[in-house]
Parts: C-alpha cells; structure tokens; sequence
C-alpha cells in the first residue's frame, strides 16, 4: 500500500542553533558545517506563512533596533544583535536576574529562489518581524485533473 505524503513549504526552513552544548550536530548526522560563532543567548523565534509570505518573528525586548543587523546571503537570513547590560549595579540588590545579556546570532536558512531585494524587515515593541515573499517554486498549486 502506498502512503500518501503531507509537503509543507515551511518544512523547508531550517533553524540554526549556534550554541548545542560540546558536541553540536553529534547526533544529527550533520557533517562539514562551519562553526557557529560564540554567542550568550539566543532570542525565542517563530516563523508562519501568511498570504504568500514567509514571517519570521524574533523576540528581541530591551535591545536598540539600531543594534539590530539583518542579513541574507544564500538564502540564508541571519538576525545579529547585542542586548547590553547595565553594568552598574552600586545600590542595586538583585533577587533575581534571568534577563540574559551580551551578543545573540540566529540564522533560518529559506526556501531556494527568494528574493533579497523583496525582504522587509520590522521592529514594533520588541519583536523583529522580518517579511519574506514565497517564491514561486515553494508556493504549492493545485493541479486540475482532466477526464479524457
């Protein structure tokens, strides 16, 4: 019996995830990928398609839009930043502190054939909303099928 398949054009993203512990991609079977650099945290990421566009949202509160560079090269898009710490702590008793500081990279690698020049890129009360057209080849189309 053959099995029916579910393609989705969002599983043709991959998400990269720079900091794995000692031995990233020992499990996954990965080999020959270029190391990740050093990074202190990595902000929570989500991704949808929405009328024939790839939004890729990052959580990003607390940081400069200024300090927020947006790249693509080879379909990969990368969001690099820093969220700076408040270094003078005279007077301040701290019971908690989980706000993480310091540099941050997150890079999804997207479908072949989209557009660099098409890419927008948004930042509205913390969240980086970067807007990606679909190319055409990922957009799926129904096909008619005609009696003979």
């Amino acid at each position: 019996m053959n099995a029916m398949l579910h393609w989705s054009p969002a599983a043709q993203f991959h998400f990269h995830h720079p900091v794995e512990g000692p031995f990233p991609n020992f499990l996954d079977g990965a080999k020959n990928e270029a190391p990740q650099p050093a990074t202190s945290w990595l902000p929570a990421t989500e991704g949808r398609i929405e009328d024939g566009t790839y939004v890729i949202q990052f959580a990003l509160p607390g940081i400069d839009p200024k300090e927020v560079n947006v790249s693509l090269m080879d379909n990969v898009l990368t969001v690099k930043g820093e969220r700076k710490a408040d270094h003078d702590t005279k007077g301040k008793d701290y019971f908690v502190r989980e706000v993480k500081y310091g540099a941050f990279e997150r890079s999804v690698t997207l479908p072949e054939g989209v557009d660099a020049a098409q890419v927008e890129a948004k930042y509205t009360n913390g969240m980086l909303e970067v807007r990606v057209p679909t190319p055409r080849a990922a957009t799926p189309r129904t096909i008619e099928v005609k009696a003979s």
